[in-house]
């Protein structure tokens, strides 16, 4: 069984959230079915896993929210949603002195079991924000403890998941109507948001008499002895019979983690992470390592494991150069899109953070590290070494190292042109052009363009003007919608929505009537 401690709020840099973990496991395969119970819903906290969750709706079989209903405590906007796209929704209205007040994030998958309880609704500022705990549990369909828990759950909370309950309905456009008639439900603006509890206390914590405590006061702390039986790094578990009567079924789920991982290379595909959806198989992996490195490996289980390349070395190193392959490979990507790689930390290219990777990269290299993995990406045309970003620097450098490249391979010095000499050309000498020019000619038998080569992606804001205004498919009008509603132009909606520099390239397409119905569904305009 797999237990953590969730907790975020409380240090600002911590990204150990509720809803990291919610969208990690909607992007996961091995998971089938969800049940998500939350006190307070917002269209915050919806739209913060919006993308994730709508691709759950596609691939998962179940997905079903129960959500408590108090006055202003769920927004309209969040149960629009749900009804909308056609995820199955109960509330829970009551008249008692009680409230629906759980917070519990429920997945089954085809190996494992997860859960998420805690303090955390289904709010922005319960998601990521505020200081919130809770506990994240995970264990596999043979886990006995595990599957107690599920029925102990299931048990709980017969009458709410059956629908059985006096005080649990179903969804829909009508109940949602009666919801808002009745005062309950209210716009998102005026809802009893986490941010106005926020507000409040702000205004009246400036009112009290703040005291101090002194430090010297509270006494020291004693460290914890540490237990002898734990003092070596590799506890060597006996080998039972157990062991050995299970050896081959759990080399055999080895060898399907190969096929699963084969896309990343024999290198990168037989080390089983930690947090890998098959328990059993880590600690399986884990006592090989271990009985091989004290000779315990019966000979024929060490024959079989090297012909499946089984990685007897230290998975941290091997994972390492695994994340490293993967960045250069999206840089890669960029400079093929055309991508303007900025190199302070704040960068990010498809929501990966590339620019604090090249910063630790480039303080590594300063002390002689990695510097295999800068000879990878000079090679694709991205400088990061140099010393001074001066165009006319840049340039000269790009100048020299063309000329001595003695097989240079034209399309990463393309590439290098694009990003890092092509749009500074007005800042370049005419003299420096003139030889840039000259030895592209010199390298490759070519004049070279100075002009911007890229393929313009098809405009389909026509295609999206006219599912906008169609009364018969979209009849709320609305801008974006599921698949099932827009079908392939949905991928092309929500890049506009996820990329800022993507929106930019039609919003002159849209009147100003237009345009703030986009902004009130998300797009950056």
């Amino acid at each position: 069984m797999r237990l953590e401690f969730l907790g975020h709020g409380l240090h600002k840099d911590h990204t150990n959230t509720v809803g990291h973990y919610l969208i990690d496991t909607f992007k996961n395969s091995d998971y089938e079915t969800f049940i998500g119970f939350s006190a307070f819903t917002k269209m915050s906290g919806i739209n913060s896993i919006k993308t994730e969750l709508l691709l759950a709706k596609t691939n998962f079989k179940s997905i079903k929210f129960y959500l408590g209903i108090v006055e202003k405590g769920t927004s309209r906007e969040a149960l629009k949603f749900l009804i909308e796209n056609e995820i199955e929704t109960y509330i829970f209205c009551t008249s008692d002195q009680i409230m629906f007040h759980p917070k519990i994030y429920y997945f089954e998958g085809k190996h494992n079991n997860r859960f998420i309880l805690g303090s955390s609704n289904l709010t922005s500022y319960g998601l990521f924000h505020n200081i919130e705990s809770s506990t994240f549990m995970e264990f596999s369909k043979n886990d006995q403890q595990g599957l107690k828990y599920v029925r102990q759950f299931e048990n709980y909370f017969n009458s709410i998941l059956t629908g059985t309950d006096k005080n649990v309905e179903r969804l829909t456009n009508e109940v949602l109507k009666d919801l808002i008639n009745s005062g309950f439900v209210w716009p998102e603006s005026q809802t009893r948001d986490d941010f106005e509890f926020v507000k409040k206390n702000k205004n009246l914590f400036g009112k009290r008499k703040k005291i101090k405590f002194e430090k010297e006061k509270l006494g020291k702390i004693k460290p914890t002895k540490l237990n002898k039986k734990y003092q070596s790094k590799y506890d060597i578990p006996p080998i039972t019979d157990t062991y050995l009567k299970s050896w081959p079924k759990y080399f055999e789920l080895f060898k399907e983690f190969k096929q699963e991982n084969k896309h990343k290379g024999h290198r990168y595909g037989v080390t089983v992470p930690r947090d890998y959806k098959n328990p059993s198989l880590y600690t399986w992996y884990l006592k090989q390592k271990i009985y091989s490195k004290n000779d315990m490996l019966l000979p024929e289980h060490l024959k079989l494991l090297r012909d499946e390349k089984f990685y007897f070395g230290d998975a941290h190193k091997l994972w390492q150069e695994y994340k490293d392959y993967q960045k250069i490979k999206l840089i890669e990507k960029a400079l093929e899109d055309g991508e303007d790689i900025g190199l302070s930390q704040r960068y990010e290219y498809k929501g990966v953070r590339l620019g604090t990777w090249l910063q630790a990269l480039k303080k590594a290299n300063k002390s002689g590290k990695k510097l295999d993995v800068l000879e990878k990406i000079e090679n694709l045309g991205l400088d990061i070494s140099a010393k001074s970003r001066n165009p006319i620097d840049t340039a000269s450098r790009f100048l020299k190292d063309l000329y001595d490249d003695e097989d240079p391979n034209k399309m990463n010095w393309q590439n290098r042109f694009n990003h890092a000499v092509r749009d500074n050309k007005e800042k370049l000498t005419s003299e420096l052009i003139k030889e840039i020019e000259d030895v592209w000619i010199l390298q490759f038998g070519e004049e070279r363009s100075w002009e911007k080569i890229r393929e313009r992606e098809r405009d389909r804001t026509a295609d999206w003007k006219a599912f906008r205004y169609n009364q018969k498919v979209n009849p709320n009008k609305k801008w974006f919608g599921p698949t099932s509603k827009m079908g392939d132009l949905y991928y092309w909606v929500r890049q506009k929505r996820e990329f800022k520099s993507r929106m930019d390239l039609v919003k002159n397409n849209f009147n100003e009537q237009e345009k703030s119905e986009l902004r009130n569904e998300g797009f950056e305009i």
